[in-house]
């Protein structure tokens, strides 16, 4: 039988895979739309907003990979998640939050393209991560 800690890491980890989908298909490209004129109060909206959305759900994500990768054997497969997980916060930290603070100081088209192109990296990663945990959910 699966745990609820399993349940509850693969819901997590699909409803940010979800997100992701959301994010990239349609909410970065509506970045594009925005006018100028309204572009500061549009990024200050999105990135409080989307905060509240996002920031609870990777810092679960987090702490779910964590405790799988110190209690499943054999560790590399069990720890896999994990370091995804670790990708996915270096590419939001490193790449997509620096980029959100240039947009925060002047909307540029070119740094909103940057963003949904580098944003595929986040996507690819937890896509991947998704198929892993159900893969080895389906595999115990």
């Amino acid at each position: 039988m699966m745990s609820f800690f399993y349940l509850l890491e693969i819901s997590v980890s699909w409803a940010l895979v979800a997100l992701i989908w959301v994010v990239q298909l349609v909410h970065y490209p509506a970045f594009l739309y925005v006018d100028a004129g309204k572009a500061g109060a549009f990024h200050q909206m999105h990135t409080q907003q989307i905060t509240f959305i996002v920031m609870p759900l990777m810092l679960l994500e987090l702490g779910l990979a964590i405790w799988r990768c110190t209690q499943e054997l054999p560790w590399l497969p069990a720890c896999l998640p994990l370091v995804l997980v670790a990708a996915i916060w270096a590419s939001t930290f490193f790449i997509q939050v620096p980029l959100h603070g240039q947009l925060g100081q002047q909307w540029d088209e070119a740094v909103i393209r940057k963003l949904i192109n580098t944003n595929w990296l986040r996507t690819v990663l937890w896509t991947v991560k998704g198929g892993v945990l159900l893969w080895w959910m389906s595999n115990r």
